[in-house]
């Protein structure tokens, strides 16, 4: 890289690396004896290994790489670290990018920077600068440990760069199993409490629980529903000792979606406390978004209580959130935060009131409408506005939807502290559907809670104890009437012998991750029914659904690849199914996965297609073999003309496109001849057969079999 062009851009105190392959690199710009310190192997060599000479950077590389095997032009970033070099500290930042297909990694020295900022708004300098390496630090540890407890379900692999991070902190970090027994602490959670390891029986842990079970209005919700929880508790230690603490609070879960820890973060802000009461304007607004924050909004909401006049409270969560900071950056985010903020505060009128009152949530105090249903209007207005586009300031296209609970004074409560309570317990009530949706408090809505999580405790019961079946729909050729597929449905055993259907139990494991396990279940089973099938029919395949929280599993490709190998069945015999908007939503990790699924010789079929965001562009660009076309087209097919204009073009379309197609929910003959005379390649419904045990379904082979010998 041409130094003119270094200097012209003003990049000084960087250094700029090519990626070739793994840790090797080569040197595109580099003039700072800095970076020598931290990567002595670079000296006199333009290409390199990097060795791991720095845990934070070396950390960071691991993310790097899995961003760099996506492809996609954009960055990541690590976020500011301290390094120590011979002669000084330094103050550093990666970031790992894509330009063109080429990978690149570049290291900030922001010391320079740094400098500059001290000797200019110093009160607002120091508050955003130790806010944002809190808010770093806590994300590092979660994401270090949540991976490492994942993957290992214990403590034993806490290895370097982790281990020595964990115990060199400088804030405290608790871990514990399930039921809360702490099962390591580090040193700094004592100093944090001010106790004496050595010489007091005093437990920094117990003395944070009591803080947060007797500061915090989400305390019982957290615990009992393992949610992750973001804020700021105050511990005073008479008679002179009073501190901020920030903590973060991560639930650890396995592929079964069980609790199997806690991760509690606890740093000491007590110094950003006091820069906020130096600085008014910084202690009561959101420095990105320029809103109220968390404590002005508190303020008012007392003082609203105090004048008795009815309104409304509204506690917004916007979806998705880390996922677009992930994706495109935190810059991104911010912006994000912004254009959001300014499209709330559009809708409102005088006296409401918005603010930011965490991460990704605002409250709104609604003043301006009197009646619940005004209420829902104003809140679907909010879902409007929202889930309009926005775009990143490299005009990339970005779509969010929110959660939105609400809760009224004084009908629900005039405690301030009930208040947001009931509306945060309805906000994750919202959280239950895939869509942006709105939920009002209510003692039904408080009751279908608990109900909620005793169901999701018998559902954990049930897939550790395998109360589980997976029972077969035949799918027929309408040809000749012969069976090719089936379709493999799980059905939940309740221990009185009763069924529970799919409809009943899966959207629950969908919300809460159950459906990991259980998918991996459904799977597994399959396999082992190939196994008997293709004795009776080598030619039959058996498809089964794919959740999208599935596509999330970076394993599931080698675990298809497990199950065939362990079962012994051809690959060629497995189909997968996979809704329309699961394709929308990752279309780039989808695209990658079903190549990989292909090429093992594994079939794609698209399900209830033309319910969702049908597209020829994903249906010439994916490998997809079928096409399934939904029941509700099916079902009025004898009365219904626009239905029967749909089926004839999905299966003109699907044809022209050399996919295979099949009609769900056949239930009489009317149907089935219509669909014949129009060239639709096999269907299933109840007119052949409804879903069977698996048994049934072997004897259904059995007597097809001996008919075509007759």
């Amino acid at each position: 890289m041409q130094q003119s062009l270094i200097q012209a851009l003003g990049i000084i105190n960087c250094t700029i690396l090519k990626r070739l392959h793994d840790h090797s690199f080569e040197v595109m710009h580099c003039n700072q004896d800095w970076f020598y310190s931290l990567a002595p192997e670079a000296v006199g060599n333009t290409l390199f290994e990097l060795s791991d000479n720095s845990p934070f950077l070396n950390d960071f590389l691991i993310d790097a790489e899995d961003f760099w095997q996506i492809g996609n032009d954009g960055q990541i970033q690590s976020g500011i670290w301290t390094e120590q070099s011979a002669d000084k500290l330094l103050r550093l930042e990666a970031i790992a990018a894509v330009a063109k297909g080429e990978c690149y990694l570049v290291i900030n020295n922001l010391e320079v920077e740094y400098k500059r900022q001290q000797k200019t708004l110093q009160v607002a300098r120091e508050l955003l600068i130790s806010n944002d390496k809190v808010l770093a630090q806590h994300e590092y540890i979660h994401a270090r440990l949540d991976e490492v407890l994942r993957i290992n379900q214990d403590l034993q692999s806490l290895q370097e760069p982790i281990k020595k991070v964990i115990e060199n902190a400088e804030f405290g970090v608790f871990i514990c199993d399930p039921k809360l027994r702490v099962i390591n602490q580090n040193p700094f959670a004592f100093s944090l409490f001010e106790i004496d390891k050595d010489t007091s029986d005093a437990d920094p842990f117990s003395i944070f629980m009591a803080l947060f079970e007797k500061q915090c209005q989400e305390y019982q919700r957290v615990i009992e529903t393992a949610s992750h929880w973001y804020g700021e508790l105050f511990w005073h230690k008479p008679p002179y000792t009073s501190k901020w603490l920030q903590v973060a609070i991560y639930p650890v879960k396995n592929d079964n979606g069980l609790l199997k820890n806690w991760v509690f973060i606890v740093s000491d802000v007590s110094r950003v406390k006091y820069l906020m009461q130096k600085n008014e304007e910084l202690s009561l607004y959101d420095n990105v978004t320029n809103l109220p924050n968390r404590q002005f909004f508190w303020q008012a909401l007392e003082k609203s209580l105090q004048k008795s006049a009815a309104f409304f409270v509204f506690y917004i969560d916007v979806k998705h959130f880390k996922r677009i900071n992930e994706l495109h950056g935190h810059g991104a985010g911010d912006h994000l935060l912004v254009d959001i903020s300014e499209r709330l505060i559009s809708l409102l009128q005088k006296d409401d009131l918005c603010a930011r009152i965490g991460g990704n949530e605002f409250g709104v105090m609604l003043f301006s409408e009197q009646d619940q249903q005004q209420c829902n209007q104003f809140a679907k207005r909010i879902i409007e506005a929202i889930e309009s586009p926005f775009y990143t300031e490299s005009h990339q296209k970005i779509q969010v939807g929110v959660n939105i609970g609400v809760a009224h004074y004084p009908t629900d409560t005039a405690d301030a502290e009930e208040l947001m309570k009931f509306a945060d317990l309805a906000m994750f009530a919202a959280k239950r559907t895939a869509k942006s949706s709105v939920q009002f408090y209510s003692t039904a809505l408080r009751e279908a809670s608990q109900k909620r999580m005793e169901m999701e405790a018998s559902l954990r019961h049930a897939i550790e104890q395998g109360h589980f079946e997976l029972y077969l729909q035949p799918i027929l050729e309408l040809e000749s009437g012969q069976i090719t597929k089936a379709e493999a449905l799980i059905r939940w055993r309740l221990e009185d012998g009763s069924l529970v259907a799919p409809d009943d139990f899966i959207p629950l494991a969908e919300q809460t991750g159950l459906i990991v396990p259980l998918g991996k279940w459904v799977i597994n089973r399959a396999g082992e029914m190939l196994k008997t099938i293709i004795q009776h029919k080598p030619s039959l395949k058996v498809s089964v659904n794919l959740s999208p929280r599935q596509f999330s599993d970076k394993n599931l490709v080698s675990f298809l690849k497990s199950v065939v190998d362990h079962c012994g069945i051809p690959a060629q015999n497995l189909e997968l199914e996979l809704t329309e908007g699961v394709l929308i939503d990752n279309f780039d990790k989808v695209q990658q996965l079903l190549n990989d699924v292909r090429k093992m010789g594994i079939s794609v079929s698209i399900d209830d297609f033309g319910t969702g965001y049908s597209s020829l562009a994903y249906l010439q660009k994916l490998p997809i073999d079928h096409l399934k076309i939904d029941r509700s087209f099916v079902r009025d097919l004898d009365t219904n003309d626009s239905d029967r204009a749909i089926v004839l073009a999905v299966i003109a379309m699907a044809h022209s496109l050399k996919l295979g197609v099949i009609a769900e929910g056949v239930e009489n003959r009317q149907q089935r001849q219509f669909l014949l005379d129009n060239q639709c390649d096999t269907a299933q419904g109840y007119l052949f057969s409804k879903p069977v045990p698996f048994d049934d379904f072997c004897q259904q082979l059995i007597v097809e079999s001996s008919q075509n010998k007759h």
